[in-house]
This record gives structure tokens, C-alpha cells and sequence, in this order.
């Protein structure tokens, strides 16, 4: 009998959790860059991490350069007009992705979920959409929820 409570009470308890997800997606949908996803001091962390694995390439200011070593290859800028335009109708999780499997260039996917969200929390900062209270969490299902968009609705 005991160990039928157990079954059963896990069914619930995962029902429960599925349940709750569910909402907390649905309440999450529908953000945009312009609804303070990152928190100000998540930013700052991510501006210290930038600067040593991307600013080498990517330039101390985001605005983009020549790859460390070569004087072909350029890295585009992570701030500004070319840099929105091709992110804008994205989803954060679309840039995370960017982020976390393909920089730095000499070891892509090294930087680990937790140091890239905060290089892209400093990202969105440079661009320009506002911090809100909470950290942007390293989850690549909640970031697919958020949108990049040009401008405040």
C-alpha cells in the first residue's frame, strides 16, 4: 500500500510541476527586451566577463573589429544599428544560442551557460534595453520567450 502512495503522490506532485511550468511560460510570453529581463548588477558581471574572450575580437565597446590574428576576418559589432537589425524579431534564446556554442571563436562553447547569459545581460545593456529587478536565468527555454524587438510597445 505504501508504495502505491509513493506512485501516486509522485504522479501529482509532476502533474502539479508540469502544471505550474505551463503557466509560468505562458505568463513569460509575449516579453520583449523592452520589459527589463536581465537585472543592472547581472550586466556589470557580464561586462567584466566580456572584456577578456570577446573584447579582443569584438572591440572594448561592442563595435565589432578585426579577429585577433588575422587582418581578414572581421567580428561584427554586438552594439548598434547593423547589430539590432539582423537580431530584431529573434529570440533572446536565438542569441544565447549564438553565444554559448560558438565563442569564443578559438574555443567555442566554453564560456558555460552562466558566463554567457551574463555577457548577453551586458549585451542588452549596451543596446540599450533597460534592467529590470531580477536576473535573466541561464535557461535557454525561458530566454526563447523573450523577444528582441526595435522598440517599446
Amino acid at each position: 500500500m505504501h508504495g502505491r502512495f509513493t506512485v501516486a503522490a509522485l504522479v501529482v506532485m509532476t502533474a502539479a510541476a508540469a502544471w505550474f511550468h505551463g503557466v509560468a511560460k505562458a505568463q513569460d510570453a509575449g516579453r520583449t527586451v523592452w520589459d527589463g529581463v536581465y537585472s543592472a548588477a547581472q550586466a556589470e558581471l557580464g561586462k567584466h566577463r566580456y572584456s577578456g574572450p570577446c573584447g579582443s575580437c569584438h572591440g572594448r565597446a561592442l563595435e565589432g573589429g578585426h579577429i585577433f590574428g588575422s587582418r581578414t576576418r572581421t567580428a561584427p559589432a554586438l552594439r548598434g544599428e547593423a547589430f539590432l537589425s539582423h537580431w530584431i524579431g529573434h529570440s533572446v534564446g536565438d542569441l544565447f544560442n549564438q553565444i554559448s556554442t560558438s565563442m569564443p571563436l578559438d574555443h567555442p562553447g566554453s564560456l558555460g551557460d552562466e558566463v554567457s547569459t551574463t555577457i548577453l545581460a551586458f549585451i542588452m545593456q549596451e543596446n540599450g534595453f533597460p534592467p529590470g529587478s531580477r536576473d535573466l536565468p541561464a535557461d535557454v527555454a525561458v530566454m526563447e520567450t523573450i523577444q528582441i524587438a526595435d522598440q517599446k510597445k
